[in-house]
């Protein structure tokens, strides 16, 4: 609780308690935006957004602005805690058991074709995780969300030529770093 006035007194002095609230939950659904992005699993992004918001609740002291702006910070804690939980045994193990469930359903054939997809999707994710935070935005909004180019330039503020420019090229990186998949 300390930490949570030291976070509205420091950043809002003059705020409301009300402005306060709208904010924090603002960065709530931030955050849980960009873990859903990264996860496709609404569960799982709720309870990584909650250790993310613990996490930057305990760590809110080593919070430097001449480094950062807050919603990078802490979109660096989020991307993190992702990373962490992909990484984690639990994670895998999920994976595996999603699996082996599946198996039963089909041959070996399309389990094996279902296991590369994965491989290939948490290497794409993987991949994305390099990229500039605005590429990312990029990507995800023109590949996994569907929209236009021209619309992904309106959401994001860059020029649609850029915008096309970006993502190809970010294509063209996926593609070479995937071809062990295909």
């Amino acid at each position: 609780m300390k930490q949570m006035k030291r976070l509205s007194g420091a950043y809002y002095r003059g705020k409301t308690v009300r402005q306060v609230n709208c904010w924090l939950n603002g960065i709530i659904k931030e955050i849980y935006k960009e873990i859903y992005l990264k996860t496709s699993d609404e569960e799982l992004a709720k309870d990584l957004t909650q250790e993310t918001f613990i996490q930057i609740l305990k760590n809110l002291y080593q919070f430097d602005s001449k480094k950062a702006s807050f919603k990078t910070w802490i979109t660096r804690i989020a991307c993190n805690k992702v990373i962490d939980y992909m990484r984690s045994r639990q994670h895998h193990e999920m994976l595996m058991t999603e699996i082996l469930d599946d198996y039963d359903k089909e041959d070996a054939h399309n389990l094996e074709e279902r296991v590369t997809n994965r491989m290939a999707t948490q290497r794409v994710e993987q991949l994305l995780e390099k990229e500039e935070v605005q590429n990312q935005k990029i990507f995800n909004l023109k590949a996994q969300q569907g929209y236009t180019f021209e619309e992904v330039s309106t959401i994001t503020g860059v020029t649609k030529t850029a915008v096309k420019n970006r993502y190809y090229s970010m294509v063209r990186k996926m593609r070479k770093e995937l071809s062990d998949y295909e």
